[in-house]
């Protein structure tokens, strides 16, 4: 059983959201957090194949679109760019590693999900958390208490959002109380 999640210890206020989105958008979208921990397990540089073989539940198409998609975004390397060169983690994927430990440790304290695969509850609760605006909304939250859907939206000044484009679905914009109830459910 995984030891209780501690509360932070700073201000959820001093956090800057559009920062914590940017990192979100980087390795939130789906199967990013399986391709990142099976290459940190292997610890070595692996071809699209050999990856996709430990991932049999991804195509071999799928897997190579998005470690290309990673590699554009500077979480895995290839020592050259030929086709079927092998990939492998870079610094900064790397550096994933306590990202991914404690978005298991908050999915497993907080969601009761069963037993899951350590990279199925990162991609769960990346999901989850991935929403457009969601720091925004739990600052704004922090700060004011409990709020009306407008008064939140207001606050996080979602002027130019618009239904349905966000990561999982799902984006908060100032509609109606009634459309953001229509379009509040994610869809991962």
């Amino acid at each position: 059983m995984p030891a209780p999640v501690q509360p932070p210890v700073f201000s959820i206020g001093s956090i800057d959201a559009q920062r914590v989105e940017d990192a979100l958008s980087l390795i939130g979208p789906k199967w990013t957090a399986w391709s990142a921990m099976t290459l940190a397990q292997e610890n070595r540089p692996m071809r699209v194949r050999d990856v996709a073989a430990r991932l049999p539940f991804i195509s071999e198409q799928f897997v190579s679109k998005r470690l290309a998609t990673m590699h554009a975004d500077g979480l895995v390397i290839r020592p050259d760019d030929r086709r079927g060169a092998p990939y492998q983690l870079s610094a900064l994927g790397t550096s994933l590693a306590p990202v991914h430990r404690t978005m298991s440790d908050w999915s497993h304290a907080h969601l009761s999900l069963g037993q899951m695969a350590e990279a199925e509850c990162v991609e769960d609760a990346l999901c989850r958390l991935h929403l457009r605006h969601s720091t925004a909304v739990i600052q704004v939250l922090d700060a004011g208490g409990p709020m009306r859907f407008v008064h939140i939206a207001e606050e996080a000044d979602w002027t130019t959002a618009t239904p349905g484009s966000g990561s999982c679905g799902f984006r908060p914009t100032a509609w109606s109380p009634a459309q953001a109830r229509a379009t509040a459910t994610p869809t991962c």
